[in-house]
């Protein structure tokens, strides 16, 4: 029951993020192609959609570890990069939906608090492997 609850929680939590990283990975060719057409604007949506794939990537791996805490796949030096990158796409996201609409904006927001969680949760795995 607690791994329902756990996998509901975050498919709440990542849905929104998901979608718009799955309609930015769609139009990546598009801003790829107005970047070489020296329109430098496009750079700031395709670093976020880089940013997030590795964050969501972070995030499966968090999910992983917290699941299976002794199967890791993930050294802890580079999750904490995922995840960085990850939280600053959907902060940076955020902010763009803040001027569309507050309820967009809580949605972009949700994934912050829910890595900071995990993050928390697994506080052993990271300070036992970053301080040693």
């Amino acid at each position: 029951m607690k791994s329902i609850l756990y996998f509901v929680v975050l498919i709440v939590s990542f849905g929104p993020s998901a979608i718009l990283l799955t309609l930015g990975v769609i139009f990546s060719p598009a801003w790829l192609y107005s970047m070489f057409e020296s329109q430098m604007a496009t750079l700031v949506p395709f670093l976020m959609v880089v940013a997030g794939l590795l964050g969501f990537w972070g995030m499966l791996a968090l999910n992983n570890l917290t699941l299976y805490p002794y199967k890791t796949d993930t050294p802890p030096k580079r999750l904490i990069v995922y995840l960085s990158l990850g939280c600053i796409a959907s902060l940076t996201a955020t902010i763009f939906a803040a001027y569309m609409d507050w309820l967009l904006a809580i949605a972009m927001f949700l994934p912050i608090p829910v890595t900071a969680c995990l993050t928390y949760l697994n506080r052993a795995y990271f300070h036992k492997q970053v301080c040693s």
